[in-house]
C-alpha cells in the first residue's frame, strides 16, 4: 500500500503555487537565509513567460516571476536549485547593478557564474566557473564578484569566445528587447529598464531592496548565520551599516538629479521654430526644492540639529536650492524657516510633545507641494508610530540621530542614515 501511496504522489496534479511553497520550504531547511530571501519575494505566475522563472522590476519593486507550465515539469532538487539560485542573484544585488547594462549576455554569463559557486550544483543551463575554466583553459579565482567575472570575459578574444560557444556558452546575442530561448531556466531581462515598464525610482529600488535583505537577515537565526560562507556574510552586514554611505553625497547627488521644469536659454535652438535664431530654446532646470523637517524631541540635542543644518546649508549654498526647515511633533509648525546663503541657521524648537509622522505626509499633501520636485529630509531619533500613509512622496530622507535599526516605520520609502556614524 505504501508503495502504491508514493506511486499515486509522484504522479498526481500539483498546482504550480503549491509546488512553489513546497520547494521555498525545502530551500529553507537547506539554506536558511536564501528561502527569507524568496519568502520575501512577491510572486507572479505568467503562462507567457518563455523562460521558467525570471525576476522582474515592476515599477520599483523586483518580483519573481514563474512560468506555472514549465515550473511544475522540473524536478524537484532541479527546482530546488533554479530558485535558489535567484535567491542568491538578489542577495548579491545583481538586478539592481546590472539594470542599465547594456551587454545583456555577459551579464547573464558573468553573474551566473559567480552565483553557482555557492549552490551544492548548478541549475541546468546557467553557466559556472569550472565551466568557463576548461573553456578558456586559464585558471580564473574563485569567489570573485560578478563585475570581476565580467571584466574578464569582456577582455576575452574572438578565439575565446568560439570555444565558450561550442562549450554552450554564449557571449554574443540577447541584445535588450529579445525574448530568451523557449525552454530556458534563467531569465535576466527583466532586470533591465524597458519602455514597458514604468520608470523606476533608483532611490527608492535600492531602499526596497535593501529592507527585503535586511528582513531576510533578521529573520535568519544565529546559528544558520555562521554556516554562511564569509563572502556572504560581509556582504549583508555591510549592506545593513549605514557608515558605508555618505548622506551628504547622497543628498547632493539627489539634488542634481530632480528637475523643476524648463527655463528658456538662448544656446539652445526653439525645436518649434529652428530656424528662428531670436527665439530661445529651453534647458532643464536641475533644482531641488528641500522640505526639511526636525522632530522636537527631547532625546535629540541641539547640537545635533545645528550641525545637520549646517551641512544641508552648503548645498544651499552650491546649488540653486530652495530650502525650508520645519519643526515637527505631533504637527508640523509653519511657516517654517526658510535657509538662505549667508544667513545663520538659528534653531527654535517648538511644542515637544509626542512625535508623528504621518504629521509631515499630511502637511505636504495639505499644502499641495510638488512630488516631483521635492526632496523631503526628515531628522529624528526615529522614534514614532510604525505605520503610516505617504500620499505618494517617495523622495525621503532619515536622517537618525540614532541607529538605523530605532526607526520605528515599517514599509517606508526613502533611505536610512545616520548622522552619528556617517562622518568621514
Amino acid at each position: 500500500m505504501a508503495f502504491w501511496n508514493k506511486l499515486f504522489h509522484r504522479h498526481s496534479v500539483v498546482s504550480a503555487p503549491t509546488m512553489v511553497s513546497q520547494v521555498i520550504v525545502e530551500v529553507l531547511q537547506e539554506h536558511r537565509l536564501l528561502g527569507e530571501i524568496l519568502l520575501q519575494l512577491p510572486r507572479q505566475f505568467d503562462e507567457h513567460q518563455a523562460a521558467v522563472v525570471g525576476l522582474h522590476w515592476r515599477g520599483d519593486q523586483l518580483i519573481l516571476v514563474i512560468n506555472p507550465a514549465t515550473f511544475t515539469k522540473l524536478r524537484q532538487d532541479d527546482a530546488q536549485l533554479l530558485l535558489a539560485h535567484e535567491a542568491l542573484h538578489v542577495l548579491w544585488q545583481h538586478p539592481l547593478r546590472y539594470a542599465d547594462h547594456p551587454h545583456l549576455q555577459l551579464v547573464k554569463v558573468a553573474t551566473d557564474m559567480a552565483v553557482n559557486q555557492y549552490l551544492p550544483a548548478a541549475p541546468p543551463g546557467t553557466a559556472t566557473l569550472e565551466q568557463v575554466r576548461k573553456l578558456l583553459r586559464r585558471r580564473i579565482p574563485a569567489r570573485l564578484d560578478s563585475q570581476d567575472y565580467l571584466r574578464i570575459l569582456a577582455a576575452t578574444s574572438v578565439a575565446e569566445r568560439e570555444r565558450l560557444k561550442k562549450g554552450g556558452i554564449s557571449l554574443e546575442g540577447d541584445r535588450q528587447g529579445e525574448l530568451p530561448a523557449a525552454g530556458e531556466q534563467d531569465d535576466h531581462r527583466g532586470w533591465t529598464r524597458s519602455a514597458a515598464q514604468p520608470v523606476g525610482n533608483q532611490q527608492v529600488r535600492i531602499a526596497n531592496l535593501r529592507r527585503l535583505l535586511r528582513h531576510a537577515w533578521h529573520q535568519t537565526p544565529q546559528h544558520d548565520r555562521g554556516l554562511l560562507p564569509g563572502e556572504v556574510r560581509q556582504a549583508l552586514t555591510s549592506q545593513h551599516s549605514s557608515s558605508n554611505f555618505d548622506w551628504r553625497q547622497v543628498l547632493t547627488r539627489q539634488v542634481g538629479q530632480i528637475a523643476r521644469g524648463k527655463e528658456p536659454s538662448h544656446a539652445r535652438f526653439n525645436r518649434r521654430q529652428p530656424l528662428r535664431m531670436d527665439l530661445p530654446g529651453q534647458v532643464t532646470h536641475l533644482t531641488a526644492d528641500l522640505k526639511i523637517f526636525v522632530d522636537n524631541s527631547g532625546s535629540m540635542t541641539d547640537a545635533e540639529i545645528g550641525q545637520a543644518l549646517t551641512e544641508i546649508m552648503q548645498l544651499v549654498r552650491r546649488y540653486r536650492v530652495k530650502a525650508t526647515a520645519y519643526s515637527f511633533d505631533a504637527k508640523v509648525y509653519s511657516p517654517g524657516q526658510p535657509l538662505r546663503p549667508g544667513r545663520p541657521v538659528n534653531w527654535v524648537r517648538h511644542g515637544g510633545g509626542g512625535t508623528s509622522f504621518q504629521t509631515i505626509f499630511d502637511f505636504l499633501a495639505d499644502h499641495h507641494v510638488s512630488r516631483t520636485g521635492t526632496l523631503v529630509v526628515i531628522i529624528t531619533d526615529g522614534w514614532g508610530e510604525k505605520q503610516l500613509r505617504d500620499h505618494r512622496y517617495r523622495n525621503v530622507d532619515w536622517l537618525l540621530t540614532t541607529t538605523g535599526d530605532q526607526l520605528s516605520v515599517t514599509g517606508r520609502h526613502g533611505q536610512v542614515f545616520e548622522l552619528g556614524r556617517n562622518k568621514k
